[in-house]
């Protein structure tokens, strides 16, 4: 057969925002591990938990292209990227922790639809319309709006929310009722309802890059406890009143676990839908699958062949005695944007390639290391101080051993205790293997047979300072091992 080169397979970017914004046809390159899509259309699901990379913010893109083709569906993709969580200090309520910040959420929320609301060309009028596209021109002037503006609006405690009540005379020069959101938020979910009562549309809001301004302080895990309180609240408001109103909500599994909280118990199990790859080391991963998925979609030439056929054709070889699917996948975290990053460093390098050979993978060694280690530190960030993170990596790379025995590194770091001062060595290797840069390694006697525990393919795996522990293969070059 003609042979393709590795510059005309398209396998994606490693951020998917950005990959809906590059291609306008990303929807055919999209792979539902676990059909989430579909699942979201059912009723309960409002929740999507995942790791940083797994493809939650791909999900949300794919969400909002997929109802562009539908007139009947409205979505909007709302990104908290650059929103001061601590913003929201001065809007909290009375409620007890962690609830202080539920009424702002929800009255954030109730304008998010409400927006889309009145976008719909197919709501007649009627006076609650009337009433909302009032209260909007009053105190915002447009419908475009983002968070940041509703809020900076909100701590002036002059929203104008007498048109929410009844209508006012503006050009009369009457005095426009005025307080704060909390005087309103009532009257503005009556409104926001009644709206939605008179359409038979669908409106559903994502929220996304909640994790970005990150920090495990009182101000976020209460803010993020609200919000998702407050989206479960929404919700379950839109089945009561027989609207089709939707909150989602895509947070990274890492920062969920983190929150205390008996009510977010309930929404883990019945609200919530995870995003998760696998943990198997074979060509039947579904790692692997998307790969051979995206290649058979990027060429005409390779939809005709066999899903075997085209792996064998993109890694005729193995890499150093090590078959090509365990060599990918136990250098990466079990998520795409890991294999995908690699495999783009390989395409980039050698595009006019017909296979991912041998050397190919040897070559982009150093720099995918690098890219695993920078993701690991941003992962961590947030969890623990930037000097905590900076200090427990110099230790490993100036201790300069795969195999790590936990009294010897103790033991090498008290007589350098100069070069790491004030490191709490237990807390930030227990920290290390939940974000996967350390395993732990040990041998069953009565098998014959070594043993590997890593995080990301068991989330209940605590570190044993007692087993040896093993630095991950992915991360060896970036710490000059």
């Amino acid at each position: 057969m003609e042979k393709i080169k590795l510059k005309d397979i398209y396998l994606g970017e490693n951020d998917g925002k950005k990959e809906a914004i590059y291609r306008t046809d990303f929807e055919r390159y999209f792979i539902d591990i676990d059909d989430n899509y579909e699942k979201l259309k059912i009723d309960k699901y409002f929740l999507v938990l995942g790791r940083k990379g797994s493809g939650k913010t791909y999900l949300g893109q794919y969400i909002k292209k997929m109802s562009a083709s539908d007139p009947m569906h409205f979505c909007e993709v709302s990104s908290y990227k650059d929103f001061k969580f601590q913003e929201l200090i001065q809007l909290k309520s009375g409620d007890i922790t962690p609830n202080e910040y539920y009424e702002i959420w929800r009255w954030l929320l109730l304008l998010d639809i409400g927006k889309q609301s009145l976008g719909d060309n197919g709501i007649p009028d009627c006076e609650a319309k009337d009433k909302l596209t009032s209260f909007f021109d009053a105190n915002y002037n447009s419908t475009e709006i983002d968070a940041k503006k509703i809020v900076e609006v909100t701590k002036k405690q002059q929203v104008r929310g007498g048109l929410l009540k009844s209508f006012v005379d503006v050009s009369g020069g009457e005095k426009l009722e005025e307080g704060s959101y909390l005087d309103y938020i009532d009257d503005l979910e009556s409104v926001v309802f009644d709206v939605l009562s008179h359409s038979e549309s669908r409106y559903t809001v994502v929220y996304d890059e909640l994790d970005d301004r990150f920090r495990d302080d009182e101000y976020y895990r209460h803010s993020i406890i609200s919000l998702l309180k407050a989206a479960d609240n929404i919700n379950l408001k839109a089945l009561e009143s027989r609207v089709k109103a939707k909150i989602i909500i895509l947070l990274r599994t890492d920062i969920f676990s983190i929150f205390n909280d008996p009510d977010l118990n309930k929404i883990k199990r019945v609200n919530t839908l995870r995003i998760d790859w696998g943990a198997r080391v074979a060509v039947s991963s579904p790692l692997i699958g998307m790969v051979i998925s995206k290649a058979k979609k990027s060429s005409f030439l390779m939809s005709a062949l066999s899903d075997e056929e085209v792996f064998r054709n993109l890694f005729p070889q193995d890499i150093n005695r090590i078959n090509p699917e365990r060599y990918i996948l136990e250098r990466s975290f079990f998520r795409p944007r890991d294999v995908i990053t690699i495999l783009n460093l390989i395409i980039e390098k050698y595009p006019n390639s017909d296979y991912f050979g041998w050397k190919s993978f040897l070559d982009v060694k150093k720099e995918y290391s690098e890219y695993l280690l920078d993701e690991i530190r941003n992962e961590m960030y947030g969890h623990y101080g930037d000097d905590e993170i900076d200090s427990i990596f110099k230790l490993l790379k100036n201790y300069n051993k795969h195999f790590v025995a936990y009294k010897k590194l103790k033991e090498y770091m008290g007589k350098n205790q100069f070069h790491y001062k004030d490191l709490d060595l237990e807390k930030m290797l227990i920290g290390l293997l939940k974000f996967n840069a350390i395993g732990n390694k040990w041998y069953n006697e009565y098998k014959r047979k070594q043993y590997y525990t890593w995080a990301h393919r068991d989330e209940k795996a605590d570190l044993d300072l007692d087993k040896t522990m093993v630095i991950h293969l992915g991360l060896r070059e970036a710490l000059s091992m």
